[in-house]
């Protein structure tokens, strides 16, 4: 049972590694296109300004990102610890990263409190008796925060809609 859930966690982790990887390498192609077109690497808008169907579309995406977390995590397809690691990533990227974090601070605080966990390669070369232990303490952290992190994800979903 144990081995299921590590492999579904590094499962999940992957993917959702690999569409951040697929929105990062989104925004450098849009940045190197607006470069190009202003002529040689000279920006004709100032630095960080992007096109507005350029900025609605990065939005509705990052917008999308949280609203699939959120209900991921309230469909139990992914553990809070993730799924509060992988919003809270994304949050800082938001423009109201301030406020979001105020709204939705147990996210933070789930995230910080088992951001010290080894991940992938590193969770793969720990001894057994380590991942138990690492095991246990973040199903204390998700048992403490629980109806939090629920009510949270469902606001998240009210307030990022698809």
């Amino acid at each position: 049972m144990n081995i299921w859930f590590v492999s579904a966690a590094v499962t999940v982790i992957v993917v959702l590694a690999a569409y951040a990887a697929y929105l990062h390498w989104l925004l450098y192609r849009q940045r190197r296109a607006q470069k190009e077109r202003a002529g040689g690497g000279v920006l004709s808008s100032p630095v960080g300004v992007v096109d507005p169907g350029s900025r609605q579309q990065l939005l509705a995406s990052r917008n999308r990102s949280l609203y699939l977390l959120a209900e991921a995590i309230l469909d139990d397809k992914l553990s809070h610890t993730e799924g509060c690691l992988r919003i809270c990533a994304i949050a800082s990227g938001l423009e109201d990263q301030e406020r979001f974090r105020i709204e939705y601070g147990v996210l933070f605080r789930v995230a910080e409190a088992t951001a010290h966990i080894p991940i992938l390669g590193a969770w793969k070369a720990l001894p057994g008796e380590d991942k138990k232990r690492f095991d246990r303490e973040r199903m204390a952290v998700e048992a403490k925060y629980n109806e939090a992190v629920v009510e949270a994800a469902k606001r998240i979903k009210e307030h990022y809609p698809l």
